[in-house]
């Protein structure tokens, strides 16, 4: 996985919640894939602190996931004390970026031709994710560590969602490549580009 190339990120992505519209699987824990859109989305349009430390406590600390991180860490950025009281700075900014760097290029190998499940195989032999009964069914619920990365932590949300079914995830995510949005659809065609840059007209640009 490479890190982050900001040349393919938005400047800026209008929040416009987007996730919120996607229920999480019945008997999913840690919020599922909506959870990863919410913190895909919050990674580019200006997330504090205090919200990055809301999206780790309802997603992974309350549900009993994990033990809520004293501080973040991301390959490539500063490691910072999780305070409510730090300011939000470019250290602050370029760790989630990474962060969202690492579960898009996830995604991008899930959802290609020739899949590519090595951020699954990661999860499960580093004990990010296990096997559990959820609801009576055989399901994978995540379990990250306080101490690993922040895209792990979050990528341990997704895989968790993908281990439980996999071909449904596979064939409803989508990657817009003009911007980098993670997008999650009923219908195959409109995958290689997010709502608005389809009802902008705009066609996908070769690379």
């Amino acid at each position: 996985m490479g890190t982050t190339r900001k040349l393919d990120l938005p400047q800026r992505i209008r929040r416009s919640r987007s996730w919120s519209s996607f229920a999480a699987a019945p008997g999913q824990v840690g919020g599922g894939v909506p959870a990863v859109l919410e913190f895909l989305e919050g990674s580019v349009t200006e997330w504090t602190t205090t919200e990055l430390i809301d999206w780790i406590q309802r997603h992974l600390v309350s549900p009993g996931l994990m033990k809520r991180p004293m501080v973040l860490r991301e390959p490539g950025a500063r490691p910072l004390r999780l305070d409510m009281r730090m300011e939000t700075d470019a250290s602050f900014e370029e760790l989630l970026l990474r962060a969202r760097g690492r579960v898009i290029e996830a995604v991008r190998g899930l959802i290609a031709p020739v899949s590519d499940d090595r951020f699954l195989h990661a999860a499960i032999y580093g004990g990010r994710v296990r096997r559990a009964s959820v609801d009576g069914k055989a399901a994978w619920v995540p379990s990250p560590r306080e101490i690993d990365f922040l895209g792990d932590m979050v990528l341990s949300v997704l895989a968790s969602a993908v281990l439980t079914d996999r071909d449904y995830y596979r064939a409803h995510l989508g990657l817009c490549e003009l911007c980098g949005t993670v997008t999650f659809r009923d219908a195959a065609d409109t995958r290689a580009q997010c709502a608005e840059h389809r009802v902008s007209g705009f066609t996908l640009r070769a690379r």
